[in-house]
């Protein structure tokens, strides 16, 4: 995978003292080839939780589990003959009945750029407009094109324990947490619900 010009613009510590933030170009897949995905009226959604350390420190530079984030990719490929859109409140994370929302982008950027001090103010803003455009935005996708966004959930909604990770761990495994999304097909102004997907991988 390619990595983002971003990585090369920050000093590395051998040299300077501040660390560097390193990130990979998350792919574009197609919706239907994520093991959770649901097609409806020739539209196809898929969610891909990026649960494992390794994958988050790839894609956002920092281990943001290991923070006490839950990054989920949602995927969306428009095989209709109408455009569609999608938005980011169309899409519900729920524990039972309550709604879980989302953080704001904002504030997962700054976490990533609290783990990395000596970085000028070029280069922050250079990680914010990163963290920028893997959030999911309101998009409108033609017949054939295919979107992606991450939204970033708290994965802590407990009290702290001893252990954080055991904590996260616990949460997730346990608390039965759905998510759901809905597609607006722009031409019938019909929604297309798509879920419940169960988040359950850590």
């Amino acid at each position: 995978m390619q990595r983002l010009m971003i990585v090369l613009s920050l000093p590395l510590l051998s040299l300077t003292g501040c660390a560097s933030f390193v990130a990979v170009q998350m792919p574009l897949r197609e919706a239907d080839l994520y093991p959770l995905s649901q097609t409806r009226a020739a539209i196809t959604v898929a969610i891909d939780e990026i649960a494992s350390a390794d994958r988050a420190k790839d894609y956002f530079g920092v281990d943001l589990m290991k923070e006490g984030f839950l990054p989920v990719n949602i995927i969306v490929s428009n095989h209709g003959e109408h455009r569609c859109a999608i938005k980011p409140s169309d899409v519900l994370l729920l524990k039972g009945k309550q709604v879980i929302d989302p953080v704001p982008i904002e504030v997962v950027a700054g976490i990533a750029k609290s783990r990395f001090w000596g970085m000028t103010e070029k280069t922050a803003q250079q990680i914010d407009g990163f963290f920028a455009t893997l959030a999911l935005k309101e998009a409108v996708l033609a017949p054939g094109e295919t979107y992606q966004g991450v939204l970033f959930f708290r994965a802590i909604m407990g009290e702290m324990e001893e252990d954080r990770f055991f904590t996260i761990m616990r949460l997730f495994r346990e608390s039965g947490l759905k998510l759901e999304v809905a597609i607006t097909d722009l031409e019938t102004h019909e929604r297309v619900h798509f879920g419940p997907f169960s988040l359950s991988t850590l």
